[in-house]
Formats: structure tokens, C-alpha cells, sequence
């Protein structure tokens, strides 16, 4: 495997994570940890269902992590949403949560009655972003799949000042003068059009209508470091295949909108004088780097090799699951191929003989911790608590304790690999497997992506999944691939 160091984040690779926590956002399956159940009626005509919530510290200030998980067959979801000491902010929160699942489970309840089998999927996460001015912004992300096509991802954020309990509208960082969005709007505009991700994708009149200079436009905003991002819905303003678009715009570029403390600095804004280098030859002695190995030797980064027989790994997350990670274990063994399986501590808690098969059929175990928690919002003992007790659930499952960790949504800092003893595994080649729920749409992605060396995330709790991976181990055979796990990735 090779190993890299990492690398400080700017704001740009902060939002490049936005995104990408958008797509990852949709494989949040899981079961809560101290676990206090309620039942309660969730739509008017639904039938009782038995809910879990649990709630523990964020590792910001005055911010908790409530979740709430319903495991059902037909109508499962999994939330989490922030709460805090200020009233009106838990209310707005409560308001869009209620919303969601409420929604959510009418629309189930609705295909259950038109005889649909397919069952369906609400995941809810959050991020946090604190600000320079002690306020926070908080995104909500809700991903939706109802047993059609394809699920669809939403957004909604709220800005708050935890110690005032004031919460902060678009309106108040422009001085509640409309006209200064006119700026906004063109900058955004840009951003768009300028976007790779959106290139032949924009709906020109969606998105001129969804960008006029106007408060309701750009109610879904967040301040990250020296940016201003604006968040939109997917099919807002792109074509489904765009996901659910994301757009920075620096803050440099409102000084003159802006008004304090949101707006940047005049000195921060102007150019600094270039910094004059000095040269080896005048006797001044090379500054050093700081090392920062021991955090960044853990990160594995898949990168193609030079050896014989290419090789790929495929991995599977968020399993195990009953129905679909026996049919996947009996796939790979008709083509004798090995994988990863980065397993939830909840879902080996429910199923520790399908946990014991994979580890029998000779896969490699990982960890993907306790409830799929964004570990970048909790504090180190939970952090601690979420990893540890998800390895100590699969060694008691199987015998064997994992071998390599995957952080959820990819998400992960300093301080998260510092309490780390395992490798940390991320991927290359994203199939979108929770996105499609298409069998043959699997082998597309593979083939559009895959190399020498790759890293495959695939999830064994969908079943269109289990029923398109035979095509994609033969197309992979075909081109003379070797199936390893990460850990045998040379």
C-alpha cells in the first residue's frame, strides 16, 4: 500500500469536502448507540413505529448530536440533527426534521398502499462550520429515496450565534439592503458557469430564476473560512446527474456588500508584498518542515502501481446487512474474489453470523464505526467510544478484530487520526451504487473509472447492488484485474 502525507486544507478543499460529504451523505445506515426507545405516531394514518434516540456532545461548544434511528425493512431512516440551549434555533431545527420524515414516511406509506415492495431511505446528517465571529453555521443534509430511479439530496442551514441565541439570516450579513445582492447574484452566476461538475448540466431558466437578487434565493448559505457558499437542492438549478450543486464565492469579492463582522478585514483583502527567498548560498540554513508523520502515516491513498497483474479492491460499507451481504459473499466466491468489508459495530450487533461469514469466506474486516457518525463533529472520547466499541463488537463476532478503518463521508482530521491505531482507507472509484439502485448502472461506473490499483466503495445493503456485482466481476476479470483486499494493495 502506498503511503502519503497529508496536507493542510484551505478553504476551497473545505468545500470540495461539502460536496463531497453530499454524496457520501447517502450511505448513513445505521443504528443509534445508548439506545432509548420510543414509540410514537409519525403520520396520521402511519402504523406505530418504534424509534431510537440518543443524544451526546459535539466537539463544539454549546452544539449536540441528537439521532434518531427507525430499522425497519420498508420505511428505515436514520438521522442526526443538531441541538442547542437556544430555543428558537431547536425549534427551526425540529420544524425541518419533523418535515422530512414526516414527508418521508406519507410518500412510504403511500407505495406500501399501491402494493410498491421496494423499501426506501432517509438519512439526515449535519456539519458544522464555526465562524470567526463565535457563530456557527450548521448544514443539514437530507438525502432521499423513495423506490423509484433514483433518491434526491436537499439541504437546509441555519447560522446562529450559540451565546446570544440570535440566529443570523442572509439579510443580516448585507445590512438588510436587498439591492447588494445584485452582486451575489452575478458572482454566483459565474460560479456556476464556471463549475466543471455542472458543464452541460445547468437549467439556464431554473437557474436564472433561482439566482435573482433576492433573500429567499440564498437562504441556504454558510460562512466556511473566507468564503461565503451557497447551497442549492439537486434539480434546482442542474440536471439530476449534478447532484445537489454547491457554489463558494470568496468573501474579498463583498467587501463593499458585506457588513461587519462578516465581511473581511481591509489588510486581509489587499496583496501582500511578495516575500523575498533567500538562497542556500548565503550560509542561511533550509527552514525545516514540521513533521506531522505520526498523524498522516495512517492515511493509505490508493494510487496505481507498477507490477505484473493489475489489481483492484472492492469494498463494501455499511453491511452487515441479512439479505444482501450473503448473495454479494456468494458472488465473490464464484469468481474467487476477495474484498473489504468496512462494517457499522450496530450492524454486527444485529447480525454477528453474517459478520463471521465474511470473515470465513476470507475477506478482510474494517471498521466504520458504531452509528456512521460524522467524526469530525464529536469530541475525542466519543470518537474514542464510536471506534473501540465498533472493533471490540466484530472481534467478538468473528475472532478476529479489523484490519483498516474508513471514516465516514470520508470526514476526518489531525485529531481523528491521532486516535487511530488502524490504517485509514478511503477510495477512488465512487459507483453511486445508493444513488442509482440500478443493477446495470453498477458496471457502468466501474467501467468509467476503474484502473490499475483502484479502490472500489460499494455498499452491501442495497440489493441492486448484490444483483449487478456479478457483471461487474466479470467485466473485471476480462480485462485481467486480480482481486485483493486494500490491505494487499501493493
Amino acid at each position: 500500500m502506498t503511503r502519503s502525507q497529508s496536507k493542510k486544507r484551505g478553504p476551497w478543499i473545505d468545500v470540495a469536502c461539502i460536496s463531497m460529504i453530499v454524496v457520501l451523505s447517502m450511505t448513513l445506515t445505521f443504528l443509534g448507540s445508548s439506545k432509548e426507545s420510543d414509540a410514537k405516531q409519525n403520520t396520521n394514518n402511519g402504523p406505530e413505529v418504534k424509534k431510537d434516540v440518543s443524544t451526546i456532545e459535539s466537539a463544539f461548544p454549546g452544539i449536540l448530536i441528537t439521532t434518531e434511528v427507525k430499522n425497519d425493512d420498508y420505511s428505515p431512516y436514520a438521522i442526526q440533527y443538531p441541538q442547542s440551549k437556544v430555543v428558537s434555533f431547536n425549534d427551526r431545527v425540529k420544524k425541518y426534521i419533523d418535515e422530512q420524515r414526516d414527508n418521508y414516511l406519507i410518500a412510504m406509506e403511500e407505495n406500501k398502499r399501491i402494493d410498491s415492495t421496494t423499501p426506501g431511505e432517509l438519512n439526515i446528517a449535519f456539519e458544522t462550520f464555526p465562524h470567526a465571529s463565535g457563530s456557527y453555521s450548521l448544514v443539514m443534509i437530507s438525502g432521499t429515496y423513495l423506490g423509484g430511479a433514483n433518491g434526491f439530496n436537499s439541504f437546509n442551514t441555519i447560522h446562529f450565534d450559540p451565546e446570544s441565541g440570535e440566529i443570523i439570516e442572509i439579510a443580516d450579513l448585507f445590512g438588510h439592503d436587498e439591492s447588494k445582492l445584485v452582486k451575489l447574484s452575478s458572482l454566483v452566476r459565474d460560479g456556476i458557469q464556471k463549475d466543471p461538475s455542472l458543464t452541460n448540466r445547468v437549467l439556464k431558466e431554473d437557474m436564472m430564476l433561482a439566482t435573482e437578487p433576492k433573500w429567499s434565493n440564498f437562504e441556504n448559505f454558510a460562512l466556511i473560512d473566507d468564503s461565503l457558499v451557497l447551497y442549492f437542492d439537486e434539480y434546482e438549478i442542474a440536471s439530476g446527474a449534478a447532484g445537489a450543486p454547491v457554489i463558494a464565492v470568496p468573501l474579498a469579492a463583498l467587501t463593499e456588500q458585506l457588513v461587519a463582522p462578516y465581511k473581511l478585514d481591509v489588510e486581509e483583502v489587499l496583496p501582500k508584498p511578495p516575500v523575498e527567498e533567500v538562497s542556500d548560498e548565503a550560509g542561511e540554513e533550509p527552514i525545516e518542515e514540521p513533521d506531522d508523520s505520526d498523524a498522516s502515516e495512517n492515511i493509505v491513498v490508493v494510487q496505481p502501481v507498477e507490477k505484473g497483474a493489475k489489481q483492484v479492491a472492492l469494498t463494501f460499507d455499511d453491511g452487515p446487512d441479512p439479505k444482501v451481504t450473503p448473495q454479494i459473499l456468494a458472488t465473490l466466491a464464484k469468481y474467487d474474489a476477495k474484498a473489504t468489508f468496512f462494517m457499522l459495530g450496530s450492524r454486527v450487533e444485529s447480525y454477528p453470523e453474517i459478520a463471521n461469514d465474511v470473515l470465513t469466506a476470507g475477506h478482510e474486516l474494517g471498521n466504520h464505526t458504531w452509528t456512521h457518525a460524522n467524526l469530525t463533529n464529536m469530541a475525542t472520547d466519543s470518537i474514542t467510544k464510536e471506534v473501540s466499541r465498533t472493533n471490540n463488537i466484530i472481534e467478538q463476532a468473528t475472532g478476529q478484530a479489523p484490519t483498516v478503518f474508513r471514516p465516514p463521508y470520508g470526514a476526518f482530521n489531525d485529531d481523528i487520526l491521532n486516535e487511530l491505531q488502524l490504517p485509514v482507507v478511503l477510495w477512488d472509484v465512487d459507483t453511486l451504487d445508493w444513488k442509482h439502485r440500478d443493477a446495470a448502472q453498477l458496471l457502468t461506473s466501474v467501467k468509467s473509472s476503474v484502473h490499475d490499483g483502484s479502490n472500489v466503495l460499494m455498499h452491501d445493503i442495497h440489493l441492486s447492488t448484490a444483483q449487478g456485482l456479478d457483471s461487474v466481476l466479470a467485466y473485471l476479470t476480462s480485462e485481467g484485474y486480480e482481486f485483493v483486499t486494500v490491505s494487499e494493495l501493493e
